[in-house]
C-alpha cells in the first residue's frame, strides 16, 4: 500500500457551476451551502468554513457568489443575482438526496445578509427547494448597499453610493434595495445567530435588532452574543460558537452518521 492508496478524511468534488463541495468520511449529517463575506469567495476563508463543516460530518458547498470578473483584485458585491445561491442550494440538495438528511445555509457578514434575504424570497416564491435551517454570523438587519472594494481605499467607513444595490432578484431590485428590512421570519426556518458584541466592522446592534424582529414575529432565533469579541471571533469564542452551531444543525438536519466507502 502506498500513501496514494489512503483515502483522505475530507474529499472534494465540484459542481457544474464550479463550486467545490467538501465531503466527510461518514454519511453526511446534512448538506451545507456556505456564503462568504466581503473578502470574496476566492479568498480561501469560505473553503476553510466548508472544511470545518466536513470535518464535523457535514457535506459543505463553498459558494462564491461575488462577480467573477472582479475577483482577482476587487471582490465587489455589486448587483449580484441571488439566483446563483438558489442554484447552489438546488445542486447541494441533489447531492445529498441519497443520504436522507437536510439542507442547511450558513452565511458570514455580507453572506449572512444574502442568506437571510434569499431565505425570505424563496419562502415568498414557494420555491420547491429551500433550506431546512439557517445559521449566520454577524448579520445585519437590513440590506446594505453594494460593496465596491476600491471605494474603501479612501479610508472612509463607507465611501460608496448608498443607493447602489448589492443584490438583484428576478432581474430587478424591488425587494433588494439598500435599507430593505430582512424578514427571515417569513420563511419559518430555524435560525441560529452568532455575533461579537464588540464588533467594530459590522455593529452588534444590527444583530440585536434582527433578533428582536424575529422574536416579535414569534420566530425567536437561537442567538449567541460574545462579549469583548470583534467581527472575527477569537479562538475560544469561535470554538464555543462552532460547538453550538454544529449542535443546532445536527438537531435540524441529521440522522446517525455511519462510515461510507471512499469514492474517486
Amino acid at each position: 500500500m502506498t500513501d496514494f492508496d489512503a483515502a483522505p478524511s475530507i474529499r472534494r468534488t465540484r459542481t457544474a457551476a464550479g463550486d467545490t463541495i467538501y465531503w466527510p468520511a461518514t454519511t453526511p449529517l446534512g448538506g451545507m451551502v456556505c456564503l462568504h463575506g466581503s473578502e470574496g469567495g476566492w479568498a480561501g476563508w469560505n473553503d476553510l468554513t466548508a472544511c470545518l463543516f466536513a470535518a464535523n460530518g457535514f457535506a459543505a458547498l463553498s459558494h462564491a457568489y461575488t462577480q467573477p470578473q472582479h475577483w482577482p483584485l476587487h471582490p465587489d458585491i455589486d448587483d449580484v443575482p441571488l439566483e446563483s445561491t438558489a442554484d447552489a442550494l438546488a445542486a447541494m440538495h441533489a447531492q445529498i438526496a441519497p443520504f436522507d438528511c437536510g439542507l442547511g445555509l450558513y452565511g458570514i457578514s455580507r453572506g449572512a445578509e444574502r442568506a437571510l434575504l434569499l431565505a425570505g424570497l424563496l419562502a415568498e416564491a414557494k420555491a420547491p427547494i429551500r433550506p431546512a435551517a439557517i445559521a449566520v454570523h454577524a448579520p445585519p438587519d437590513v440590506t446594505w448597499p453594494a460593496f465596491i472594494a476600491s471605494d474603501f481605499t479612501t479610508g472612509a467607513p463607507w465611501a460608496g453610493d448608498p443607493a447602489r444595490p448589492a443584490w438583484r432578484w428576478q432581474g430587478g431590485h424591488d425587494k433588494t434595495r439598500p435599507g430593505t428590512p430582512l424578514h427571515p421570519s417569513l420563511a419559518q426556518y430555524p435560525i441560529f445567530i452568532t455575533q461579537g458584541a464588540a464588533d467594530q466592522t459590522w455593529g452588534a446592534d444590527m444583530a440585536r435588532r434582527l433578533v428582536d424582529r424575529l422574536a416579535r414575529a414569534g420566530r425567536a432565533p437561537e442567538a449567541h452574543f460574545f462579549e469583548g469579541e470583534g467581527h472575527v471571533l477569537g479562538p475560544d469564542a469561535s470554538n464555543r460558537a462552532w460547538a453550538a452551531m454544529l449542535a443546532f444543525f445536527r438537531r435540524h438536519l441529521s440522522h446517525a452518521a455511519r462510515p461510507i466507502a471512499p469514492t474517486a
